[in-house]
């Protein structure tokens, strides 16, 4: 592989409501359909390879375009989904807030082994992540570009994965829907060459949350 495309998917219809969307199969918004149309026109100028996509219907939405464009086939696994939230998967932060006070509050000190309840901690899904990517890296080495459509937290573990070999990066990048991170691959050495391109426009990027204190 020469070139590596990580795609967020578009917005979502929990996005739009700030609930938590880990393993909940939830649509793209009307937002989120209008960032893919815009995003697809910018991906299709790519001689893209291959295209894989986690199991989630969101990332398979935001890309269907370009791979009917160009034919192929969107190649799913389970490896590459969000981090699993758990009894919070559709609860937004007041919620949570109200209904787990205590796991809310270790939720909040940012402690990176923090499970959410019946669901995974941050190192557990970078593993999941990384195994996921790996499997790809693998799997096209005789092929130059791939498209990989997933999500935040997953496109976080894979670059800390790439770059540090561990979790540590996660919170380090930010990734809004429907961007674009380029990584090159030189003699196997990976370089981000380009970080959360918006290729569609600005005034469709989601509003962030204000915290809540």
């Amino acid at each position: 592989m020469k070139n590596l495309y990580l795609v967020r998917h578009g917005n979502t219809v929990d996005n739009i409501n700030f609930r938590y969307s880990g393993f909940s199969d939830c649509d793209l918004s009307d937002v989120g359909r209008q960032q893919a149309r815009q995003l697809n026109v910018y991906l299709k100028n790519i001689d893209i390879d291959r295209i894989y996509t986690s199991t989630l219907k969101r990332t398979g939405q935001t890309v269907d375009e370009v791979s009917r464009y160009l034919g192929l086939e969107m190649l799913g696994l389970d490896d590459l989904r969000e981090m699993n939230f758990g009894k919070f998967d559709g609860k937004t932060f007041e919620e949570i807030k109200s209904e787990y006070p205590e796991d809310f509050k270790r939720m909040m000190t940012g402690d990176v082994m923090y499970t959410f309840p019946d669901g995974e901690n941050i190192e557990m899904a970078y593993e999941r992540n990384a195994r996921g990517i790996d499997h790809i890296i693998k799997e096209c080495n005789e092929v130059d570009n791939v498209l990989v459509c997933v999500h935040m937290g997953t496109i976080r573990n894979i670059l800390s994965h790439l770059i540090a070999k561990n979790p540590s990066l996660h919170w380090h990048f930010k990734v809004e829907n429907a961007s674009i991170t380029k990584i090159e691959f030189i003699d196997g050495f990976p370089v981000m060459s380009m970080m959360g391109h918006i290729p569609y426009d600005k005034s469709l990027i989601r509003p962030m949350m204000k915290r809540v204190d």
